[in-house]
């Protein structure tokens, strides 16, 4: 990845990053300057993805810089709304692409507000049926209807592929039909993919789809890796996060978790693996730049 991803690596030590706020800002700066000096410069900036800040939820905005922009998943009830001045902050005028993961509400909540304040080209599901789940039921027929009205809406399965200009999304998981019951083993799982430049987005899969990606024999290498189900500990295994590899791991996660979130024990395995970890509860949105030649450069917002 050349010498931006060297510096990532040098500076991964997690702990130094939660510890020292005044040690955060020195390593943002080092790994700013040191970009706009090889390559990263904002005019040869290709893409962005954005890790919002979302709380109890997931949203992934990618944008590109010839002015196409895909959202994966909008939050909650409550923080769509930030989602949405978050689209209107950084230039996103309309979604050539939505997609849902899978239908739990702090993945989709947000889609409320975000269908109908943009124009969508296209909303993505994992295939559920969410206008028959028995949890809520309301509020996903509500969404269901409301998709129908906005948007053409289509199911996403393993080896279908989107682009955005040269930029691949690659769905791994879940494949068609689904091995799998349960709702969070079904998400969507992507691979972002622009010249040498691999991101891993794993939604609230859990460890019964990475048993299904790895006997596969699925290329998971990644730079970036989403780590799955907001790092609980029914997914992120050792053999996984080994075939991964990531040189930096980011956990979407609000601040306090009812349930726990992060687990200590998922923590500590990234953390042993090497790679460098944000988490949006602590840094903010996090936002990582993709240069013309793949060379890639990260800014967390909050310090």
């Amino acid at each position: 990845m050349g010498y931006a991803k060297s510096v990532m690596s040098i500076t991964s030590s997690s702990s130094i990053l939660e510890k020292n706020k005044a040690m955060k800002f020195l390593v943002i700066f080092l790994i700013i300057l040191i970009c706009s000096s090889v390559g990263c410069s904002a005019d040869e900036i290709y893409f962005t993805v954005h890790f919002i800040d979302a709380g109890e939820g997931d949203a992934i905005l990618i944008k590109t810089e010839p002015g196409q922009s895909l959202l994966i998943d909008t939050g909650n009830l409550i923080t769509g709304r930030r989602v949405c001045d978050y689209l209107k902050e950084n230039g996103v005028e309309k979604l050539s692409y939505l997609i849902l993961t899978h239908p739990h509400l702090d993945h989709i909540g947000g889609a409320f507000y975000v269908l109908q304040e943009y124009d969508v080209g296209q909303t993505f599901t994992n295939g559920e049926d969410i206008g028959r789940l028995k949890e809520n039921q309301d509020p996903y027929r509500w969404l269901q209807e409301l998709m129908a009205s906005r948007t053409k809406r289509g199911a996403l399965s393993a080896g279908d592929l989107l682009r955005l200009g040269e930029v691949s999304l690659r769905v791994l998981s879940p494949s068609s039909p689904s091995p799998f019951s349960g709702i969070n083993a079904n998400s969507i799982v992507s691979m972002i993919e622009y010249k040498n430049f691999r991101m891993l987005l794993m939604a609230d899969a859990t460890d019964a789809t990475e048993r299904y990606l790895l006997k596969q024999g699925s290329n998971l290498k990644s730079d970036i890796l989403k780590v799955a189900h907001h790092g609980h500990n029914d997914a992120s295994s050792p053999e996984f996060i080994r075939a991964v590899s990531p040189s930096l791991s980011i956990i979407s996660v609000n601040k306090d978790n009812s349930r726990g979130y992060p687990s200590k024990a998922v923590l500590e395995l990234i953390k042993a693996s090497g790679s460098m970890l944000l988490r949006t509860d602590r840094d903010g949105d996090v936002v990582v730049k993709v240069a013309r030649n793949g060379k890639f450069s990260v800014i967390m917002k909050r310090f």
